[in-house]
């Protein structure tokens, strides 16, 4: 019984906010400023006052949130680091555990290291959520009277096994939830044959499986139902994996930008060339080498509506660029992983992001990873394009070899090309596109 109280105020909440937030991009830049930054001095007063992890921190510096009255006021706090984060949660899980209970625990997947556990309030998880359908709605979705189809996420509480529920029957707010792990190899078709039957008016996969079945339907001949919205979810997508995606599923590609510990903070939707950063939810600073507000750096996040475990300056791991527009910061570009890190013979570290361009100068390339297994070693995996003869394998080893060389001023990696029908994903169901093995 107890369960099920929660689970309908959950509910009532998500409703709750979702009447609260945008339902359309806002247009009128004074606006979102004044409000983005009245509600970074709301977030401040309350972590000062309620939260004896960032008070902490306030007083270490000397600082009060009348220090915070703005966006570019959140330089002046420290950058909150994963491992800061873990050690935050795990502080808070033995000091409460009487508290437990009216928390849900989240994890992440651990594609960079040591998967974390956080937790967060029903409040703050019915906010999440209710973010997550707005977001769906600026690309046009509309929640209560359309059709998804999901992946069953690591932290999902549903059983994709049981059947719709009476609301559902009824033709409300529809949801099918497919445990992607299932289909692979030649079970792409019955996920292809899945998506024609059911046809979704949006659908939410990981970018690897959303690429996979393209790739398939190419190779077999299959159409695939274009659904109002898709959007590739869990994994960054690049130019050329776009080309692929808006070629099979057709324009309603909405990129939404964001991470498990804050939930999704922006969105490229279809026509958009850059991604809004929700102004009622998040803040988005970049920062570069010195900790200073930049225009390309390191993507540093804060939630807005969190009121119980807030998320300040988290350190999400990407790098990005953008451009601010009367006030108001867009990302422009997201260029990946900071530990994305290729080495070299003399010790030093470069980012993989330069090489991940290198698939888009040149045609017939599908799917790309890239392993480094030695210092002076890289294996190149690499599927081909089924829909395209024009550009042999060799044209394209050629042309990786001579812009390998390029990028690096002299020939400084033996590279071992390996061709696949299809690069699986990682355990975790994403699929990294650099991964560096020594």
């Amino acid at each position: 019984m107890a369960s099920f109280i929660k689970k309908e105020f959950k509910n009532v909440m998500t409703f709750y906010y979702l009447m609260k937030l945008d339902k359309k991009v806002p247009q009128d830049h004074k606006k979102i400023k004044a409000r983005q930054d009245r509600l970074v001095h709301k977030t401040m007063k309350r972590a000062y006052s309620h939260v004896p992890y960032y008070r902490a921190k306030f007083d270490e510096l000397g600082l009060t949130p009348d220090d915070f009255t703005c966006t570019e006021d959140l330089v002046k706090f420290p950058v909150m680091t994963r491992k800061d984060l873990r050690e935050w949660m795990q502080s808070e899980f033995e000091a409460h555990p009487d508290k437990a209970q009216d928390w849900e625990i989240f994890s992440t997947s651990g594609s960079s290291g040591v998967p974390l556990k956080f937790a967060l309030t029903h409040r703050e998880a019915a906010c999440m959520n209710a973010n997550w359908i707005r977001v769906l709605m600026f690309a046009g979705y509309k929640p209560f009277t359309g059709k998804m189809l999901s992946f069953l996420t690591t932290h999902s509480k549903v059983d994709p096994k049981k059947g719709d529920s009476w609301v559902q029957k009824l033709g409300l707010m529809r949801r099918k939830i497919v445990p992607e792990h299932l289909y692979v190899g030649e079970g792409m078709r019955d996920l292809i044959e899945l998506v024609n039957d059911y046809k979704p008016d949006c659908l939410c996969f990981r970018k690897n499986v959303l690429v996979r079945m393209a790739l398939y339907a190419k190779k077999h001949d299959m159409k695939i139902h274009q659904p109002k919205v898709y959007t590739p979810v869990s994994e960054m997508v690049d130019e050329m994996t776009r080309k692929l995606l808006l070629e099979t599923y057709g324009p309603g590609l909405m990129d939404a930008y964001g991470c498990n510990e804050t939930g999704s903070c922006a969105v490229r939707l279809p026509g958009m060339d850059k991604y809004y950063i929700y102004a009622d939810t998040h803040v988005l600073n970049l920062i570069d080498d010195n900790g200073a507000l930049a225009d390309e750096g390191r993507v540093i996040g804060t939630t807005l509506y969190k009121r119980d475990f807030p998320i300040i300056n988290y350190e999400i791991g990407d790098t990005a660029t953008s451009e601010t527009v009367e006030g108001v910061r867009y990302i422009k570009t997201i260029k990946g992983r900071t530990n994305d890190m290729v080495r070299h013979a003399d010790g030093t570290e470069t980012s993989a992001t330069e090489l991940m361009k290198i698939p888009n100068g040149i045609t017939g390339i599908a799917q790309f990873r890239y392993v480094q297994t030695a210092i002076d070693e890289i294996h190149i995996l690499l599927v081909k394009d089924p829909g395209n003869q024009d550009t042999t394998k060799e044209d394209i080893e050629k042309f990786y070899e001579r812009k390998v060389e390029e990028l690096y001023g002299r020939p400084e990696y033996r590279l071992v090309f390996e061709w696949m029908d299809e690069i699986p994903p990682d355990e975790n169901g994403k699929m990294r596109c650099f991964i560096c093995r020594m």
